[in-house]
This record gives C-alpha cells, structure tokens and sequence, in this order.
C-alpha cells in the first residue's frame, strides 16, 4: 500500500477516534502474533482501514479492551478483540504487500539501496511464506499486481488507465474477498460482493493515482516510470490534468460504497474518503500550485 488513506482526527468524534485507534493497535498486535515482533514494523493506515471495512460488514461486533503496548510499556492501548478474519487479513494484506514492495524496490532502487534491500529481503520472505499459507488468495492479488505493474511500466503506449488498472485490480479482488471470508450482515452476499468489488477497484485506482501524482516531480527528476510524464507539456498544468482524474476515481469509491448497507463504523470509514482523502488531494496538488505563483512572482520581477 501507499500511506494516503487516513482519517481526519478534527472531524472524528473521540469514541470513533478512539475505535479506529482499537483496530490500528490490534493490527500491530495481530502482525507481531502471526509473523514476528518485527512484523509490527511494516504496519500501515491502509491495512487499518481495510480491516474496519471487513469488521463494520461483519455481523459480529468486535469489543475492545485495554493493554500495554509492546513497544511503549509506559501507555495502555485500546485493543479490538474480534473473532471474525478481518485482523488476520489485514495482517496478511500487510505482509504481502511489504513483501512485493521489497521485491519492486530491488528492481527500481540504485545499487547501493538494492545491495541493503536484499539483506532484509530473507526476513521479509519468512513472513511470505507465513501469509501466502494462511491467505493464498490474498496474495496472488498482490503477486498479480506485481506482475502486472511491471509490464504496464515497461510499455512505451502505456496509459494512465492502464498504468493504474493493476492496482485497481488488485484492491477489488481482496475487498470483494471479505464477503465471502467474514459473517457478514447482509443476506445477499453476492450483491455486497459486486458493491466491493466496484468499490474496491476504484478506490486502488485512486491510491495509485495520488501517489503518481505525489511522486511526479521525483520521478521526473530520476527519470523514472511516472504515468502522467507523457501527459503534461507544461508544469503550470499538472494541477488541472491531474485532479479530474483523481476526483473521478474518488467519488465513484464513494457511490459505491454508499450502496452497502451502514456499519458500525461509517461515520469513521465516510471521513477517509469524504474528508481526509480529499485532504490528501489538496495537499498533493497544492505543491504544485504554490511552485507556480512563486515561478510567476518571480518572472514578474524579473520583468
């Protein structure tokens, strides 16, 4: 995953604060039971918020209950306790996704960050092996995305449809998962597993997306694989090529989702994307729109 799926803390009540605070610490929990102590390293926001997705679907609410933290003995820690896979496949999609992160980094990095990626490389394949055995199907989406975004960078008529679809893909097959791997509400599993799927597949499309656009500058300086490199003549223009594409991607996440039926926790889920994503976006594209007006000052006093 990326890192752009938080919550917007001001926005939150404190008991839904405090709730998805419960899963993000049973995540970790839960990395450092099935994988290792060091598992708990690779934690992210975007596993946090899939497995809130699973546990507000699910029928069976989870409890929460207050320990010490591995890592800060000193603080106690809401922890949500559930009996359902949600955590597990959190932690699974957490693994996987390291792990071919590591894997794309070997490829894409220079020879000195290459020779240290391998060095950990035999840690992170333990961990593989563990979460490939507990959820097969969870990471041959991971591997498939792998695969596929690499073929997609290496095509000189690549799009930015194209460039995104892996991603996109890859997200709709683990969230149309949790249907059939959690007890979920609704009785009509199939129409809940359409509704992730869609959800899903737009959603990866906007994470990918946003990160492209995060990364545009960098990897243009790097000469790297960027899908918007081919797309903007001018630098003035990133912020208006950029944003429809992105806000396409969002609000049909959030039509879709707004299909399911309300869960425990859609006031939390509803803040990711109506809020905090849109946050995010701004905050993206912003740099560039500041680089403009300074550029455009400073010609002015050129002049």
């Amino acid at each position: 995953m990326f890192g752009y799926i938080k919550v917007d803390r001001a926005n939150l009540l404190g008991k839904e604060y405090e709730a998805y605070k419960g899963i993000y610490c049973a995540l970790c929990k839960q990395l450092g039971k099935d994988y290792s102590l060091f598992a708990r390293f690779i934690l992210s926001y975007d596993c946090t918020f899939y497995a809130m997705l699973a546990m507000s679907l699910s029928e069976d609410p989870p409890s929460f209950c207050q320990a010490r933290c591995r890592f800060n003995p000193l603080k106690k820690c809401n922890y949500a306790q559930v009996d359902t896979k949600a955590i597990s496949m959190a932690a699974a999609l957490s693994v996987s996704s390291a792990y071919y992160k590591l894997r794309d980094n070997i490829i894409d990095s220079p020879r000195y960050k290459r020779i240290l990626f391998r060095l950990i490389q035999p840690i992170f394949s333990r961990w593989h092996k563990k979460s490939r055995k507990k959820f097969e199907e969870i990471d041959t989406a991971v591997e498939k995305m792998f695969v596929a975004q690499i073929k997609a960078e290496n095509n000189p008529d690549v799009t930015i449809d194209s460039a995104a679809e892996p991603t996109a893909n890859m997200l709709a097959e683990v969230c149309a998962m949790l249907a059939d791997e959690i007890p979920i509400k609704s009785p009509d599993k199939s129409r809940v597993k359409r509704i992730l799927h869609t959800f899903g597949y737009f959603f990866g499309r906007w994470i990918y997306l946003i990160d492209a656009a995060d990364d545009y500058q960098n990897d243009i300086k790097h000469n790297s694989f960027n899908p918007f490199a081919d797309k903007i003549d001018d630098y003035s223009n990133i912020p208006y090529t950029i944003l429809p594409v992105l806000n396409h991607s969002l609000s049909e996440a959030l039509l879709s989702y707004g299909l399911l039926d309300k869960g425990r926790f859609d006031p939390v889920i509803m803040n990711v994307l109506t809020i905090s994503c849109v946050n995010v976006q701004k905050q993206v594209l912003d740099k560039y729109t500041d680089k403009n007006n300074r550029n455009g000052e400073e010609h002015e006093e050129s002049l």
